[in-house]
């Protein structure tokens, strides 16, 4: 038996990249849970962000926060012989948690030495109140709350452009990885999308055999990684109508900025045999 699953990222791909709504893909998303085509979250939100989109979409497949931080599965998703190849996990609540990045705290600490050395001037999400990530981002507080609760990463909302690439070198030096998403850059200990990826792609092969294709959705820098794992690559466009650049074999740029370009990839993963 043939199988599929797709893996997508959230802002910009599956919801608008400015107003962060996602009506018309939860139609399309509909459409794969009746196909029984899983869909993985793979994106820089963390645990609770997703969680809401999750439930308001009714999905309940494993999925990736903070660029590849962890990888979180529900408990009773994988059998136990498909989870006997991951060699360390945490069980906490209901999910199996696959911790990829270092804790956030430790980043920060990091980041204070950048800014105390080079003078540069920026501001992350624990620098904030959550009144004032909600006037940077757009969102209402209760979305700023669960944005704000990061784990293994940092995100950056405010930087003079012509400060980053001496605060991406600068970062690199004390073993930080600066990451360019949509709209803000995420800083980590040198996890990435496709490092996750990888041993969820390992877990789907040990449980359907090696029947199995697998899709990719994306729109900007930090999605290349993922996308270099998948059979099928497709890049949404972006608010621009451009396409990112990505050095990735056999992409296919799609027609439609964000949930628009999204209908257009489900019409290919249903289509493709």
């Amino acid at each position: 038996m043939e199988h599929k699953v797709v893996f997508t990222d959230i802002d910009g791909t599956l919801t608008d990249i400015s107003t962060g709504q996602y009506e018309l893909s939860k139609g399309l998303i509909q459409e794969l849970k009746q196909n029984n085509i899983p869909v993985v979250f793979c994106s820089a939100k963390t645990l609770a962000e997703q969680e809401k989109i999750r439930q308001d979409m009714g999905l309940r497949q494993p999925f990736i926060v903070e660029n590849g931080g962890a990888v979180i599965i529900p408990d009773d998703y994988f059998s136990h012989s498909s989870l006997l190849l991951v060699k360390k996990y945490k069980k906490i609540g209901n999910y199996i948690i696959i911790e990829l990045g270092k804790p956030a705290s430790l980043i920060r600490k990091k980041l204070n030495i950048i800014r105390k050395k080079s003078k540069i001037e920026f501001k992350g999400v624990a620098d904030l109140s959550i009144k004032g990530l909600s006037s940077i981002t757009g969102l209402r507080p209760p979305y700023a709350r669960r944005m704000a609760d990061r784990k293994f990463g940092e995100t950056i909302l405010q930087i003079n452009q012509k400060d980053v690439p001496t605060f991406t070198r600068s970062a690199r030096d004390i073993g930080l990885k600066v990451i360019h998403g949509g709209r803000f850059l995420d800083v980590t200990t040198g996890n990435d999308k496709g490092k996750a990826v990888k041993i969820l792609l390992q877990l789907f092969r040990k449980e359907y055999g090696q029947n199995v294709t697998f899709f990719g959705i994306g729109d900007s820098l930090n999605d290349a990684p993922m996308l270099r794992q998948m059979d099928v690559p497709m890049l949404v466009q972006r608010p621009d109508k451009s396409w990112s650049e990505l050095q990735v074999k056999n992409m296919i740029n799609l027609s439609g900025i964000g949930p628009k370009g999204w209908k257009n990839a489900l019409d290919i993963v249903l289509k493709t045999n």
